[in-house]
């Protein structure tokens, strides 16, 4: 982002040029002047699923997990009831 700040006394031309500064007329003041960038696009996030299983590493041999996999090894885990592997 870039600024540029001004220190300048508001005169009739200025507050022509911005009439919102005309209250300020005859006052010294600092403009600050800040670049507006556009929104940065949305980008495609992950489903709750996808995001699990792409941290998810597994040991060699087993096969990949579906979400209701995921979803019943968690609430076992919370039950106290989990398999070790």
């Amino acid at each position: 982002m870039n600024a540029i700040k001004v220190a300048t006394t508001i005169d009739e031309a200025v507050a022509r040029a911005i009439p919102a500064l005309r209250p300020l007329l005859g006052k010294h003041v600092e403009l600050i002047a800040l670049d507006v960038a556009p929104a940065p696009a949305p980008k495609h996030g992950l489903t709750v699923g996808e995001l699990l299983a792409s941290r998810i590493k597994l040991p060699p041999g087993m096969g990949p997990l579906s979400q209701e996999d995921m979803e019943r090894a968690i609430a076992e885990g919370a039950l106290g009831r989990h398999e070790v592997l």
